[in-house]
């Protein structure tokens, strides 16, 4: 006599910890982004690897298995537990016009941890916690010029840090109708130096360091809406809406000035510190988003639609500062095609997914900064298991970004590979013998 009984992955737990372990070690990865010293540092992909195959499309989407964090009234939709772990290879190349240079870095960070729960086998209730990383900084920056009656100067910007959600979301819905919301903590370090240099031609002069070390930390709350109308036979219209409010997070700052001595064998040695402030305390603003779109499916065949985000950057400020920040806006455009979701042949049940996305940056250095990018992705199923009730699914994009033009100083070319693990299954239900 067989248990038909859905247990709990055994790898699950070993799944937990190597995400982890990846979320622990990412601070260390190679990047170099000059933009990502601006503000909190660079915006991260808000959606999950599913949807960002199709240029990011969230704002409308909802299904039993995926757990879309962008818009979480989606929740409501859930009918196996799932859990869902995302990847992210990113090669990023800068090209500077003044003067000409090129530089090629790469790094491999965690892109998100989820666990989607339904909370109802009869009702459309869900709930997901989850933990993902918002913004990164991550720049090594070297300047070499001329100071007027003075020697030849190096500057040297650098700059680590980031920022994290951990949160738990809450849906409810019906037939037409989803309503829900994320609330957490968000938290997280910005660490920058600049280091002034001189190259000694005919008078000595001692070089200086100045460094800013943040830690900051505040709830935030995020809520989202879906609408559904069936428009034919297997074919639905989604509407969705989703926004964070403006949040404030407490913040303490060390700043250190300092004068001092290095050399390529001894390292750095401090020889006076100007100026030092322990403790400093403070808030930083981080500002209200929000997004609309909708999308047009069909049950098993295909998936198309279009949204807008938006984001008040104007607003940001840390302690009371602004920066060379301004309000943004992103088209994205996707799609989803599946071949023939019945057939025997595997490859005709894969999801192929495609989309773009375009618009201005949230950074404006005197001139815009555009940024686009185009997508491609697939869904590849994983055979289920009959007698556990366990699915799995792969999730694969494939993103090439551009940032800037030749108007501008500094071109960011990116192609990012991510990959996600959705292990789904169905928990709470009674043993059965037959």
């Amino acid at each position: 006599m067989r248990s038909v009984r859905p247990t709990t992955n055994f790898f699950y737990p070993f799944f937990l910890l190597i995400a982890i372990l990846i979320f622990r070690q990412s601070a260390s990865s190679q990047d170099n982004s000059p933009y990502s010293r601006y503000g909190l540092g660079n915006t991260l992909p808000g959606q999950n690897i599913m949807n960002r195959g199709m240029g990011g499309l969230a704002s409308a989407y909802a299904d039993y298995n995926t757990v879309n964090f962008t818009n979480p009234a989606s929740y409501a939709e859930l009918k196996v537990t799932s859990f869902d772990i995302g990847l992210d290879y990113t090669s990023r190349t800068l090209r500077g016009t003044n003067p000409p240079r090129r530089y090629t870095s790469n790094n491999l960070v965690p892109s998100y941890f989820q666990l989607g729960l339904p909370l109802s086998k009869t009702k459309l209730w869900g709930m997901n916690i989850g933990l993902r990383p918002v913004t990164r900084i991550n720049y090594d920056i070297l300047i070499k010029t001329r100071m007027q009656n003075v020697d030849s100067v190096n500057y040297n910007y650098s700059g680590t840090g980031g920022t994290y959600q951990a949160f738990t979301g809450f849906a409810y819905g019906n037939k037409v109708f989803n309503i829900g919301f994320n609330v957490g903590y968000m938290f997280g370090s910005k660490e920058y130096s600049t280091r002034l240099s001189f190259i000694n031609d005919t008078v000595f002069y001692k070089a200086t360091n100045s460094s800013d070390s943040t830690r900051f930390g505040g709830l935030f709350i995020n809520g989202g809406v879906q609408f559904k109308f069936k428009l034919a036979n297997k074919v639905t219209m989604r509407l969705g809406a989703h926004g964070e409010l403006k949040s404030q997070m407490r913040a303490v700052r060390n700043i250190t000035r300092q004068t001092i001595d290095y050399s390529a064998t001894n390292g750095t040695s401090v020889i006076d510190s100007i100026y030092k402030g322990d403790n400093e305390l403070g808030t930083i603003i981080y500002p209200a988003t929000w997004g609309a779109g909708l999308i047009f499916q069909h049950e098993t065949d295909w998936m198309f639609g279009a949204e807008v985000n938006y984001g008040r950057w104007s607003d940001y400020r840390y302690f009371g500062v602004t920066d060379n920040l301004v309000n943004n806006w992103t088209i994205r455009l996707g799609g989803q095609i599946i071949p023939n979701y019945q057939s025997e042949s595997y490859w005709s049940r894969v999801a192929y997914r495609f989309g773009a996305s375009f618009g201005p940056d949230n950074i404006n250095l005197n001139k815009k900064v555009p940024q686009y990018s185009f997508s491609l992705g697939a869904g590849l199923p994983v055979r289920r298991n009959v007698y556990t009730n366990q699915y799995t699914l792969i999730n694969t994009s494939f993103e090439f970004g551009f940032r800037g033009n030749r108007e501008n100083d500094l071109r960011e070319n990116l192609f990012k590979l991510s990959l996600g693990l959705n292990l789904g299954d169905i928990w709470f239900n009674k043993p059965k013998y037959q």
